[in-house]
């Protein structure tokens, strides 16, 4: 961890885990608001209002399904087998560091540091960070607000409440704009590598043991897709196993039916690109839920 002086701040630059999450659809609606609503007509007056509000509200949404999320997986669902009972115990003293959220426009970014001063397990963050993406991904989908992402680890100041700075911003800005193409949440080369030699190091006492766990659970929540990109495999095994204990598994079978009506509106639109877009989603639905197939049988 280094010390930056600016302008008679000192700011904390380290390793930091960073997600940024787009809400998509939302830009569109944006720009088609290009003047005042007419100042004579209410009813104009409130449509807009009333629209705006919905598309906010859509982000402050995702933020709250994130947060939620993040709490649940970090303090619920971590299955610490191999463990004693006495060394369980003494993990669940142990924390990460809480997220923090920068939010502009229709794009969310969240950021956890990676310090260890503070945080003697912060793998066990990155792994909320993760099951929040998953959920946060489906809820989002079921109420037809599709998102896309990118996920990252790196260099970053927290500059002040709500300002986060640095190359790990960047890379998973990156990943969102450049590489997730479809709606998912893509992971960077660096998150993996950290997860991999959290894995394999030696586990001489029971924060290197439990860390070794959570990292190779991480690693079981990520996936390659047909393009070679790594991605948070939200209907994957892992989160068939747990998913049900954070939201209702209806969520599921919500989230495809917008998946088939995205797919067919942009086909009627003869929308190339979407339609394609959202071709690649259908197939990874479709490939994923032979797996969820009893769960919703029974929701």
């Amino acid at each position: 961890m280094t010390k930056k002086k600016i302008k008679n701040q000192i700011f904390d630059i380290c390793h930091y885990a960073v997600a940024f999450i787009d809400l998509l659809g939302q830009q569109e609606f944006l720009r088609n608001l290009r003047s005042l609503p007419n100042s004579e007509n209410p009813q104009e007056i409130e449509s807009t209002k009333e629209n705006l509000k919905n598309t906010y509200s859509a982000v402050i949404g995702m933020r709250k399904f994130f947060s939620d999320s993040f709490a649940t997986y970090t303090k619920k669902t971590i299955d610490l087998s191999g463990l004693t009972p006495q060394q369980r115990k003494e993990f669940d003293t142990l924390t990460n560091n809480p997220i923090e959220f920068q939010t502009f426009s229709d794009s969310v970014v969240i950021f956890l540091s990676l310090k260890t001063d503070t945080a003697k397990v912060p793998v066990r963050g990155i792994f909320g960070i993760l099951g929040a993406a998953a959920t946060t991904f489906i809820c989002c989908l079921a109420l037809g607000h599709p998102i896309r992402g990118g996920i990252d680890i790196g260099l970053g100041m927290d500059i002040d409440k709500n300002d986060f700075y640095g190359p790990a911003l960047s890379r998973a800005y990156s990943l969102e704009s450049r590489i997730a193409n479809y709606p998912r949440i893509v992971i960077g080369r660096e998150l993996v590598t950290y997860l991999e030699i959290t894995r394999d190091q030696k586990p001489i006492n029971v924060v290197a043991k439990a860390s070794i766990k959570v990292a190779e659970i991480c690693l079981e929540c990520i996936s390659v897709d047909d393009d070679g990109h790594l991605f948070v495999d939200y209907l994957g095994e892992y989160y068939r196993r747990t998913i049900g204990k954070v939201v209702d598994i209806s969520v599921i079978q919500k989230a495809y039916n917008n998946v088939l009506n995205f797919s067919e509106k942009y086909k009627k639109e003869k929308n190339s690109k979407l339609a394609f877009r959202y071709t690649l989603l259908k197939n990874y639905f479709e490939d994923r839920l032979p797996l969820w197939e009893d769960l919703l049988k029974t929701s």
